[in-house]
């Protein structure tokens, strides 16, 4: 009786992995070959919807490449998420499948998602700290430096931002293309903010060292400044 328990939970557990297993996921615009093993004489794939539910295509044939094996491939997959197909064996028995597309082919895990969370955490906790630091600061190399700092956390925030839409926000592709541009962005805009930052940080050396100057002839800090201001008009 016990190994008659045994034997059936194992089946059970066979036919749920079979039913639920998938062809795989697949990078998005990539071709998927729909092959499936089946002793017949022809196949057909009656239709292929898109994630949204909606056709994609219908009526195919699918091609004998060796043997039992039947292939059709398939490569309008500009759209994340499941597809599921129907086909049936010339003898008109039903089947079904599906698989899953993904902007870099990968499926979305816990432990990814845990991974991602735990770096935006970390990143916008330093972000935090510079934003900080620039405001209690008054050394000016600090604040500049407070800066670049800054920069440095917001594009590494952005590019998180955009591999999570990627991997877990799949049906937003509006979110994933503007967190994808505003990364770049960042990376372009990175070498002329740094020399501007640099030209203004000498500029401003430039400005104290004529402010001291006039101070050790006499003048008050905000006289020296105020002339300092006027002789740039």
């Amino acid at each position: 009786m016990n190994n008659k328990i045994l034997i059936t939970f194992i089946l059970g557990i066979f036919f749920l992995t079979f039913v639920s297993a998938n062809l795989g996921t697949f990078s998005q615009y990539e071709c998927v070959d729909l092959q499936v093993p089946l002793n017949t004489t022809n196949v057909t794939i009656a239709t292929i919807n898109y994630p949204d539910g909606s056709l994609a295509m219908k009526n195919l044939q699918m091609q004998n490449i060796a043997g039992k094996t039947w292939n059709y491939t398939f490569c309008q997959t500009n759209y994340s998420g499941c597809y599921n197909y129907n086909f049936f064996d010339n003898e008109g028995e039903p089947y079904g499948n599906n698989f899953c597309i993904t902007p870099n082919g990968e499926d979305a895990t816990i432990g990814k998602a845990v991974f991602y969370i735990g770096l935006l955490v970390v990143l916008l906790f330093f972000l935090a700290i510079c934003v900080f630091s620039f405001v209690e600061f008054d050394n000016l190399l600090n604040r500049v430096g407070m800066i670049g700092l800054s920069y440095l956390f917001l594009t590494a925030i952005t590019f998180i931002g955009w591999n999570m839409a990627s991997d877990f926000i799949t049906s937003a592709p509006f979110l994933i293309s503007m967190l994808r541009i505003l990364f770049f962005v960042f990376i372009i805009s990175a070498l002329p903010l740094f020399m501007g930052a640099i030209t203004w940080y000498f500029l401003m050396l430039w400005k104290i060292k004529e402010i001291e100057s006039l101070m050790t002839k006499g003048y008050s800090y905000d006289d020296a400044e105020n002339r300092v201001k006027r002789r740039r008009k």
